[in-house]
């Protein structure tokens, strides 16, 4: 029996977020490395009201869900960033241009404070960057313990909505790290963010060895993870909200970002 999952969307985000997993689904079945660790679209459609449903593969009755980042998890990042991969500077890369539209679009609702914090981030992402040529890759865009299931050696994950391109490599080894910490009231301290930093080093060492990956790229690169995941969050809810978990740390550690970015 095979297992599956109807997804249906409720309002024009939801249709747009299926619309975009029902694409990148279709793309990831042409990757032979991710056979059978990611959903198969059985099919789409609209419903009566006229909103957008899939029907995807589920994942195996047995798969479990696991917070600990392991070798699986890093084995299944680095198939997926080399299935769309671009080497690239920053400032050409589509993740910068994407960073610099949306500071644009939150400096029309944000606090002046905020949107100069915000700025002076770029600023030091950029110029951490500015002599680094390196892989920009795909990724899951919401790499997170409740959306990856392990089973057999490998793993299932599901909810791709969020996926994108020339995102930086270390983007779903942050995001799966600190996420939990966040969302299960845990304190983001400096030092639990150099916990992760650390191991996201590990990882790109291991899957992009050609490249490097001195400290200042690392902490460039977690500005970038950080400074994205507040962008992204303001625009959903159009307003920089500190009282929320994840945009209250966040913005935090951006604040602290001479605590913790290596000289």
């Amino acid at each position: 029996m095979r297992l599956s999952l109807t997804k249906t969307a409720l309002d024009e985000r939801g249709d747009r977020l299926l619309a975009r997993e029902a694409r990148w689904l279709r793309e990831l079945e042409d990757v032979p490395e991710l056979e059978g660790q990611v959903p198969r679209v059985i099919e789409e459609g609209r419903g009566a009201e006229g909103w957008r449903y899939l029907v995807l593969s589920a994942a195996p009755e047995t798969a479990g869900e696991t917070r600990a980042f392991t070798n699986e998890h890093a084995r299944f990042l680095a198939c997926l960033g080399k299935a769309r991969f671009r080497v690239s500077d920053f400032e050409l890369a589509g993740s910068c241009r994407w960073l610099l539209r949306s500071l644009d679009r939150v400096e029309a609702f944000a606090e002046p404070g905020d949107t100069a914090t915000l700025r002076a981030a770029f600023h030091d992402c950029e110029t951490a960057l500015l002599y680094w040529t390196g892989p920009y890759v795909l990724a899951q865009g919401d790499f997170a313990p409740w959306h990856v299931h392990a089973f057999s050696a490998q793993l299932f994950v599901s909810d791709w909505g969020r996926a994108r391109t020339e995102a930086s490599p270390l983007d779903d080894v942050l995001h799966y790290v600190m996420v939990q910490r966040v969302l299960r009231a845990g304190p983001v301290t400096v030092p639990f963010l150099q916990s992760a930093m650390k191991r996201a080093h590990e990882f790109a060492v291991n899957a992009y060895p050609e490249w490097s990956w001195r400290p200042q790229v690392i902490g460039a690169l977690t500005l970038v993870y950080l400074l994205g995941a507040t962008l992204h969050h303001a625009l959903e809810r159009r307003a920089i909200d500190r009282t929320h978990a994840l945009a209250g740390a966040y913005l935090g550690l951006l604040e602290e970002r001479a605590a913790w970015m290596p000289d």
